[in-house]
């Protein structure tokens, strides 16, 4: 909080700036005509309230929109850096070396974990990818949801809830909910074509995307988009100063170079989207929407040196740089029907299907035991995830009370499939075995497990007076393999004056252990004289997993309490903070490796079952997350008819581990602390940036709109062999021109991170900083990555 008075002085700065232009409260019917007419309708929201939306300001829980404008008007390709842009407390690195997080990269909000984040298409659940993150990123030990598999022109607006909503909506919605709603009724058929680069003239974005609608009878609507966009690599990897060539060889003086790859994957995405609702005569509705992304990527794991001992001289006598490349398919559909019964009920019966598959396949490689007969690509399998829901949801309003209830029946599969035998077969030229950077999945990996589970709810609110409102939602879920929860949320609100907004809630929330968690499985072989060894991770329920203290894995349970307030004394100006805290018990890690030196009886388990280490996932530890949100938003119409729109929020949040589960006696003295070692403790605590703040602001005039957004990312932390490392806080600006032509063209340019700012670089001041290390410049949990500055330009077409 060392920084907050600045942020406080911040705040009284701009509303004593803006204070000159408050005007009293109007009633709409007052204004003028021609003023009536220019006056845009306080944004709207539907999540967490089953009652219809509402606006976002006279919401019972903080809520940001980002609107489809705003979407458009950001340089980049990918909704989840859109977020970044303007939610503060929304966090996504760029990790790189990771293997499949460099592919599909985990988000983060209110620095809880990329799995405590639900988020919903229209309304309903979207579904996780299959990729279990298991290296040193942000989320490590989780699986998230892909956020851009989803077209951006296809988008209407993004609602983000700040707030837990377990009770409302089940698993997952611990840190909040986010609901991404397509365009609808009314839009018009718009295509588009983006092209950037960075300043260091890699990174080219190439994307065209065609919306495209059909109105249909009674306000229907059929809506079709597609996308293709095509992100170049990045490199930042610093020159390899490291012997490359075996001692006395000349090559060794020859100038150093760049051999590795560091920066973001280079990756090819087709999406399509598609959003319709069908009405007839009788107001009956028939809906559908769906997303399908085919993406190929290619990023690159660590080099093997010429004299490196995994390298075959045979096949690269200099030396190579195994590319891993997944293929990735991601699909959803959501069909349904809702209407009005004609004794006042509302029903809305929905099927929805996800699924996401993640195969990988490993080129520009070899596996070193097999020889100078080795493939050099490799097919190294992968991991799939489906989800399918059944929703009926009901609800009737009566005088003053509104009702609703609901089931929601849901099955769940996952699935590891094995690689090709050379991808991951150990051979008798050397003891290494598998595809180099991304040994493949073994058949005693593969994994086909489901799961069931049913929960009904009720949502409750009781307008006790114009100005006061309560509100009760319950909800109770059993799951086929861990049994049942059962979660409630209390809320009220309350007007004092009509400027003043009060606002406080409490509730419990929980997330189910995905079943990547239960059962991820991934190994490899090694011989060790005449006996062939593995190691690696382990299922819960693997023999190795339960000798070594394994127990089936809980659902992670949560207590949450907010209160805040809104001030609005006219529709161009308003003010909010919220106050938040959030405990969490028995969250879900992956383990430190266990080895046979931990003691006896581990060293005898894991000779007897010819394991040489060994992890698991396990329901680890409780911490408490508390923080404050602060919103302002000011608008104001100048006499020349130009509007300037000015949004500032800051977020402060601080994650505590409070304590650490007893670990299995097993394990012995040192148990706790491999199960839950020092630097995990510091990932969960100081990873992440404790606060952010965005200034977004847009200004038009006539045909010209200019976008400024100044973003600013708190400092981190990162652990590095021991030794911890502090990153210092950075502020970025953002900056947009766009022209309207006439009535169908517009073109734009622009610039993210205008200035160039970069992250700290690795500080040389610690005993863990080697030449290897200089070769990754910045650390991979940079909020804002380490591109550098991005400019583009757009043209859109509308028809």
């Amino acid at each position: 909080m060392k920084d907050f008075k600045y942020i406080l002085i911040l705040f009284i700065s701009s509303i004593s700036l803006f204070a000159n232009n408050l005007k009293q409260t109007e009633e709409f019917y007052k204004k003028p005509l021609p003023e009536l007419l220019k006056t845009e309708t306080e944004l709207k929201a539907d999540v967490a309230s089953r009652s219809g939306d509402r606006d976002i300001l006279l919401s019972e829980v903080p809520i940001d929109v980002i609107t489809s404008e705003q979407i458009m008007q950001s340089g980049t390709s990918e909704l989840s850096q859109i977020l970044q842009r303007f939610i503060p407390g929304f966090n996504f690195p760029r990790p790189s070396v990771t293997d499949g997080s460099d592919h599909t990269r985990p988000f983060t909000l209110r620095g809880l974990n990329p799995d405590q984040v639900l988020v919903l298409i229209n309304g309903k659940r979207l579904h996780q990818s299959s990729l279990m993150n298991i290296n040193g990123t942000i989320g490590r030990g989780t699986s998230s949801v892909d956020l851009n598999t989803i077209p951006i022109a296809a988008i209407d607006k993004v609602e983000v809830l700040r707030d837990g909503a377990a009770a409302q909506y089940g698993s997952d919605a611990i840190a909040g909910v986010i609901n991404i709603i397509l365009k609808g009724y009314g839009y018009k058929s718009k295509a588009s074509a983006t092209y950037g680069e960075t300043k260091e003239k890699d990174g080219a974005l190439k994307r065209t995307d065609l919306f495209y609608s059909i109105p249909l009878d009674y306000d229907g609507f059929f809506n079709i988009t597609a996308e293709y966009r095509d992100r170049g690599a990045t490199n930042r990897a610093g020159p390899d100063t490291r012997e490359q060539y075996p001692t006395g060889d000349p090559r060794n003086d020859l100038p150093s170079s760049v051999n590795m790859i560091y920066g973001d994957a280079d990756t090819q995405d087709k999406l399509l989207a598609i959003n319709s609702e069908v009405i007839a005569k009788s107001g009956l509705v028939f809906y559908y929407s769906g997303l399908y992304n085919s993406r190929d990527s290619e990023a690159g794991a660590f080099v093997r040196r010429p004299q490196d001992s995994r390298n075959n001289t045979n096949i690269y006598p200099d030396g190579f740089l195994p590319m891993i490349a997944p293929e990735i398919e991601d699909y959803s559909f959501t069909l349904g029907t809702k209407n009005i019964l004609n004794n006042g009920i509302k029903f809305d019966l929905s099927y929805t299907n996800g699924f996401n598959d993640f195969h990988f396949f490993v080129n520009n490689s070899h596996n070193d035991s097999l020889g100078d007969d080795s493939p050099t690509s490799f097919d190294s399998g992968g991991t799939s995830y489906r989800q399918q829901i059944i929703n009926l949801d009901l609800s009737k309003k009566i005088d003053s009370l509104f009702l609703a209830a609901g089931i929601e029946l849901k099955n769940e599969n996952y699935e590891i499939y094995k690689g090709e035998e050379a991808s991951y077969v150990l051979g008798t030229f050397s003891s290494s075995a598998g595809a180099q950077g991304f040994p493949g999945f073994q058949p005693t990996n593969e994994v086909n497990e489901d799961r069931n589970s049913v929960a009904t709810y009720l949502d409750t609110r009781y307008n006790y007076s114009k100005n006061t409102t309560f509100g009760l939602a319950s909800r109770f879920e059993n799951y086929s393999d861990f049994g049942s929860t059962f979660n409630n949320k209390l809320y009220f609100t309350h007007k004092p004056i009509d400027s003043i907004f009060l606002r406080a809630t409490t509730s419990t929330g929980f997330r189910a252990p995905s079943l990547s968690q239960s059962y991820y499985t991934s190994t490899t072989t090694q011989v060790s004289g005449t006996t062939t060894y593995q190691s690696g991770t382990f299922a819960v329920n693997h023999p190795v997993s339960k000798s070594l203290g394994a127990v089936d894995l809980k659902p992670e349970k949560s207590k949450h309490i907010s209160a805040g307030f809104v001030y609005q004394p006219n529709s161009d100006f308003s003010f909010s903070a919220d106050y938040f805290y959030v405990k969490i018990d028995d969250r879900i890690m992956l383990s430190s490796n266990i080895k046979e030196g931990v003691s006896d009886e581990v060293k005898t388990i894991l000779n007897n079952y010819k394991v040489t280490s060994a992890r698991y996932f396990t329901n680890a530890v409780n911490t408490k997350t508390d923080g404050v949100d602060l919103r302002l938003n000011y608008k104001n119409r100048f006499d020349n008819d130009s509007v300037l729109k000015t949004s500032l929020s800051y977020q402060y949040n601080s994650t505590k581990v409070k304590s650490i589960n007893t670990a299995p006696s097993i394990l012995g003295e040192d148990g706790q602390d491999i199960i839950v070692d020092s630097s995990t403790i510091i990932s969960i605590e100081n990873a992440q940036p404790k606060n952010s703040i965005k200034f977004y602001n847009q200004y038009s005039y006539n045909a010209y709109k200019v976008m400024l957004n100044l973003n600013r990312f708190g400092s981190f932390q990162s652990v590095l062999f021991g030794d911890t490392y502090e990153f210092d806080a950075k502020w970025t600006t953002d900056l947009e021109v766009s022209y309207k032509v006439n009535n169908s063209l517009h073109i734009a340019i622009g610039s993210e991170n205008i200035f160039d700012v970069y992250p700290d670089k690795w500080k040389n001041t610690g005993s863990s900083i080697t030449d290897e290390d200089k070769i990754f410049q910045y650390a991979q949990f940079s909020p804002f990555g380490y591109n550098g500055a991005f400019y583009y330009i757009r043209v859109g077409i509308t028809f």
